[in-house]
């Protein structure tokens, strides 16, 4: 098995790091992607036998020929995004305004909108809530979906500040799902152009399940094999000296070292007095403040 880094992507604490570098998380992050990628290819299937010009959530409305597959499908994105998420659990930048929780948190309340919106199907035709034609069920679904939709949207910008990686993946992602799903929900409302909004809102959601399923596998990536985080690892071998280490050890050495001085009434060698004893420090200065002139007289 490939020793893991877990250095390489920020997470929030030391259990957390364990759980992403052990073999379970490991596993749900490539089963995960994997149910997310077949659902992704189920609801474009959906479209393309659908006759007519609808609406994402059109495909799953009650009485349509797609709506087993469909609600089939979003329920599969539920289940991928909730294993994703565990997989992905405890990673965070810890800055800024959605620094402050998980991704995984975001992903998980994606996964359970998706999820409400699976088992809630809209009428046919998907009318827009509270108008005339809806019914209650077309509310909870409505609201379910955009509601997941826009945690996805922040889980994605979340990942904006995990690194370079990160943001080169997240940057075009929200772009794209930001315009596309913005387009189209605007086209809805206006109830024109229909089959234009249809396809920007599957274009939306191919471009949110394929970012689920890049970051689980880049996070992966960055955790096994990425180099660059051997290099923030610090070293376990000793210093090893080199060429310029052994010139200032070399020149350092043969540098004489210089001795504080003493002070001259100690580093002075004592005077014999003339009884034999060695003459004191005090009689000594006492003897150089005798003034120059005067000489003594003897008896």
């Amino acid at each position: 098995m490939p020793r893991s880094n877990v250095s390489a992507v920020p997470v929030a604490s030391p259990s957390t790091a364990r759980w992403l570098s052990g073999p379970t998380a490991m596993a749900l992050r490539f089963v995960g992607p994997g149910v997310v990628l077949l659902a992704l290819g189920m609801m474009w299937a959906a479209r393309i036998v659908f006759a007519g010009n609808t609406y994402v959530s059109g495909l799953g409305a009650a009485g349509e020929i797609t709506s087993t597959a469909f609600n089939l499908s979003l329920g599969l994105v539920a289940l991928g995004g909730a294993v994703s998420a565990i997989g992905l659990w405890g990673i965070r930048s810890g800055r800024g305004l959605f620094g402050a929780w998980a991704v995984s948190t975001s992903l998980l309340g994606a996964s359970a909108m998706f999820a409400v919106g699976a088992a809630v199907p809209c009428t046919t035709g998907c009318p827009i809530p509270f108008t005339a034609a809806a019914a209650p069920q077309d509310a909870v679904h409505t609201i379910a979906a955009v509601t997941g939709f826009a945690l996805a949207g922040v889980a994605i910008i979340q990942t904006l500040r995990l690194g370079r990686a990160y943001a080169i993946l997240a940057a075009p992602s929200i772009l794209l799902v930001i315009a596309t799903s913005a387009a189209g929900g605007i086209l809805s409302l206006a109830g024109v152009a229909t089959s234009l909004g249809g396809w920007l809102e599957l274009v939306a959601t191919t471009a949110a399940l394929l970012w689920l399923a890049a970051l689980s596998w880049l996070t992966q990536h960055r955790i096994v094999t990425d180099p660059s985080a051997d290099r923030r690892l610090p070293e376990p071998t000793a210093h090893t000296p080199n060429r310029l280490d052994g010139w200032r050890t070399a020149s350092t050495s043969a540098r004489p070292r210089a001795t504080p001085a003493s002070p001259p009434w100690r580093s002075a060698p004592s005077t014999p007095s003339p009884t034999g004893r060695p003459a004191s420090a005090s009689s000594a200065r006492s003897h150089d403040r005798r003034p120059s002139g005067t000489t003594s007289s003897n008896s």
